[in-house]
């Protein structure tokens, strides 16, 4: 007994000594800073549970297995250890106990304290070694100098969805009834998939969300104040879906088959070979879906001082049949070069009827005309994204150079039947319309990183970049002679638009630490010529303008565990095709549309303040922002008879914005996760057009996001998911709180490689939009429903050299009896 005293106090002594010397003061975190984490945790005896005082505990490097710090457990078996951030292993001896092997533990700024928990020790020889393999966890959100992480590949209640449901749950982001995507209130916001922009977006973005799985979302970075290494288009900031791209040696991949009521199916692939110098990666995703909705509108509409009313009622009926596919390749010939090829192909059919009724009333409200109309709208599209990218890593380390190309094409051709008739049922109106949509995107860019001073503290990032944009709209219009009985093209209503831009840019980025206050400074320069063409009236519009897009980042460490930051950007929104347009669009005989093509861009410069508090299990964050928009395009509606409206665009003198976020994530448990935030947003717009249209509007909204996970070791994980989006007060008039609730409950069997997955969407049924509109001239209210209310069921399997080495891992841990030699680790 007294010689395991002395030697466990000679352990301990060493131990001390060699803590003192591996972590001395000019030992530096990878960002330059001398922020500490926190490990603890309690040593037990395996079979009794007492507490084991003076266990040898040590805390190795991963990377290179060189000891970071040690220490010695107190009489009640805990231990603590100040480990600056990195990732290690941890081992624990005694004598008369086998050691044991803790690896997977990473700490850093989102996770700055780890518990280990109770570590059961086994009686036995010491030269034999237990491992314990810590599965890494992924953290659910990471906070980053100019962007917000939320890795998603845990939210079950999305896990049969599509993109579209994935974003309804990240906080700042707001999705509504036909799938738009706003960012902090605005729906000037620019998607990116990993990284760059895709013309398969272009002009129909909701539906190429809706074919995106789920299950093929890694993660969504939300850049609400972008550094001016990003493309400054878009309001409100950037959302970037990151997909999953394995990296795992051997093969790998995973099959998923979803079933929702009212026939909404969809299946996906996912294959991945990396071997020696290769990896080859390709996925497929198959989706058909079936929709259902309602809605009505009852308007009144004042002209000449007297009173006419509307009511349209309408029901629809949806189906989408998609096929996405991408296949990739990433060839390393040696350690400082990475050449990658990837193409990605999707395609789509969409039908979608509509069946309306119209009855317009007179002032003292008695019906004076009713009809039905009849939509038959057909749509095919796809699209190509082509990507050929080389890294080159140079002797510095993190020092490196990036080369991108880029081809994106997106193409649609829709066709729609429209058929209006009287109560009578005779038909006064018969039209055929088609269109035909593309996109072309070619890109180029290149970025240089280089770290600067011996210790890595400061950064030189430096790239240009030239985008050549193309987008043609041809719509072709006929309608129904019932005199000659004829089709005739209507030369009205038909029109053929071109729109060409190039945007050539060249940006450089600074950015240094001194203690714990840090910085970054940048600025982006860009030249851009835009040319209009309406070929059908032979008009052509040329705006060519230069801009500049500075951005500051400034970071204050108040503690390890408390971080302020502040950050101003400027951006900007380039008017796109549906407002430049200048051809009147009678798609909608009582709610007419016309572009303008002299429409300028809008400028927003962004300001924002946040703090971030990172607790033992939990992170804290809390954002206010001021956003002003010069230039704002606006849209104005002009009363043109008692019937009929004209939708027309102006830029105004700016808007303003305000909004406050809190978020809240990580877990009350190691059983509990949570993830919750909070937002208000308020918007003032105000000026004078180009025309003399003046205005002074404002908006408001707040709402509330909560996705809770809770899991029962061995038996199933389940996870709810509520959205709350208070009374929104607009412009011209408001829109009601709406709320969901989506539930889901997922079974992992044969160590997670087959899944059973049963959600359950807006469980309560309550997602209605319910739009008021109260202007000196009209008064209006609308409601619309979707068939949100439905329940999916998903079978997931995975397979590949992964699985078998996590089952390899449990097999290892399962026997204790296992003899290893602990040098190896």
């Amino acid at each position: 007994m007294i010689q395991k005293i002395l030697v466990t106090l000679l352990v301990s002594v060493l131990l001390s000594g060699a803590a003192f010397s591996q972590d001395k003061p000019n030992r530096k975190n990878p960002d330059g800073s001398d922020k500490k984490g926190k490990l603890t945790g309690i040593i037990v005896d395996g079979e009794t549970g007492a507490p084991l005082e003076s266990a040898a505990v040590q805390l190795f490097s991963q990377k290179d297995s060189t000891l970071v710090v040690g220490t010695a457990t107190d009489k009640t078996g805990t231990f603590t250890l100040e480990p600056r951030f990195g990732r290690f292993y941890l081992k624990i001896s005694y004598i008369g106990y086998n050691n044991t092997i803790v690896n997977n533990i990473k700490i850093n700024p989102q996770t700055p304290e780890v518990n280990a928990g109770t570590l059961k020790l086994t009686a036995g020889n010491e030269m034999t070694t237990k491992v314990i393999e810590v599965e890494a966890e992924v953290n659910p959100f990471e906070n980053q100098l100019d962007k917000k992480v939320y890795n998603v590949e845990k939210t079950i209640v999305s896990e049969s969805g599509s993109a579209v449901d994935v974003l309804k749950n990240v906080p700042s982001v707001t999705v509504d009834a036909d799938g738009n995507v706003s960012l902090r209130g605005s729906s000037n916001v620019k998607i990116l998939i990993n990284g760059r922009p895709s013309a398969m977006l272009g002009n129909d973005p909701s539906a190429v969300l809706e074919q995106i799985p789920s299950k093929m979302i890694e993660s969504i970075e939300i850049m609400s104040n972008p550094s001016s290494k990003y493309d400054p288009e878009g309001t409100a900031g950037i959302i970037n879906i990151v997909l999953k791209k394995q990296q795992d040696d051997g093969y790998n991949g995973s099959i998923t088959v979803n079933a929702g009521t009212r026939d909404k199916y969809n299946t996906s692939v996912n294959l991945n070979l990396r071997k020696d110098k290769f990896n080859f990666y390709g996925n497929y995703n198959f989706r058909l879906f079936n929709m259902y909705g309602n809605g009505a509108t009852n308007k009144q509409t004042i002209f000449n001082n007297t009173s006419f009313f509307n009511n349209q009622i309408s029901t629809s009926h949806g189906k989408m049949q998609s096929h996405m596919g991408s296949l990739g390749m990433d060839y390393m010939p040696d350690k400082k070069n990475l050449f990658s090829l990837s193409g990605s192909y999707s395609s789509r059919d969409r039908n979608r009827y509509d069946l309306g009724t119209y009855v317009n009333f007179d002032a003292l409200y008695n019906p004076t005309s009713m009809y039905f109309r009849n939509s038959d709208d057909d749509e095919s599209g796809n699209g190509v994204d082509i990507n050929l990218s080389h890294k080159y890593k140079f002797d510095k380390k993190k020092e490196e150079l990036n080369t991108a190309f880029q081809y994106s094409r997106s193409s649609e051709d829709e066709s729609g039947n429209i058929n209006q008739y009287y109560n009578t049922g005779s038909s006064y109106l018969q039209q055929k319309d088609n269109t035909t949509y593309s996109l072309d995107i070619f890109s180029g860019q290149s970025d240089f990183y280089n770290p600067l001073g011996e210790d890595n503290k400061s950064k030189f990032e430096s790239g240009v970049k030239g985008v050549y944009r193309s987008i043609n709209s041809d719509y072709t219009s006929n309608y129904f002679d019932f005199i000659t009985q004829s089709w005739f093209y209507n030369n009205l209503t038909s029109n053929n638009f071109r729109y060409k831009d190039q945007v050539y840019s060249a940006y450089a980025n600074y950015g240094n630490t001194y203690k714990n206050f840090g910085f970054q400074l940048g600025l982006r320069l860009e030249q851009t010529f835009t040319k209009s063409e309406q070929l059908t009236s032979a008009q052509n519009f040329e705006h060519n303008y230069f801009s500049w897009f500075p951005s500051v980042y400034l970071t204050q460490s108040i503690t390890k565990t408390n971080e302020i930051q502040l950050s101003y950007t400027r951006r900007i929104n380039r008017p796109n095709l549906h407002v430049l347009n200048p051809f009147t669009d009678y798609s909608d005989p009582q709610n007419l549309r016309k572009g303008n093509p002299d429409l300028k861009p809008e400028y927003i410069n962004s300001f924002e303040l946040s703090y971030m508090k990172y607790f033992t299990t939990l992170n804290v964050s809390g954002s206010v922002f001021y956003r002003r928009v010069d230039d704002v395009i606006n849209r104005f509606v002009t009363q043109l008879d008692s019937a009929t409206t004209l939708m027309t665009f102006e830029n105004m003198n700016n808007s303003q914005s305000y909004g406050l976020e809190f978020v809240v994530t990580g877990s009350l448990a190691k059983w509990w996760n949570l993830n919750a935030s909070t937002s208000y947003y308020y918007t003032k717009v105000s000026g004078s057009s180009s025309i003399g249209s003046t205005l002074d509007n404002s908006s408001n909204v707040w709402s509330g996001k909560l996705m809770t996970s809770l899991t029962f070791p061995d038996l199933f994980d389940v996870q709810f998911g509520y959205n709350y989006s208070g009374k929104m007060i607009t412009a011209t008039g408001s829109m009601d709180p709406m709320q969901t609730l989506d539930i889901a409950i997922k079974k992992d069997f044969f160590f997670k490689r087959l899944s059973f997955t049963l959600r359950v969407s807006d469980a309560l049924n309550t997602q209605k939009f319910s739009v008021h509109t109260n202007q000196s001239d009209i008064i209006a209210d609308m409601v619309r429903r979707r068939d949100s209310r439905n329940v999916f069921f998903s079978v997931s399997y995975r397979f590949g050299t992964e699985m078998q080495q996590q089952e390899r891992k449990r097999k290892r841990q399962e026997n204790t009896n296992e003899d290893m030699n602990g040098e190896d680790y």
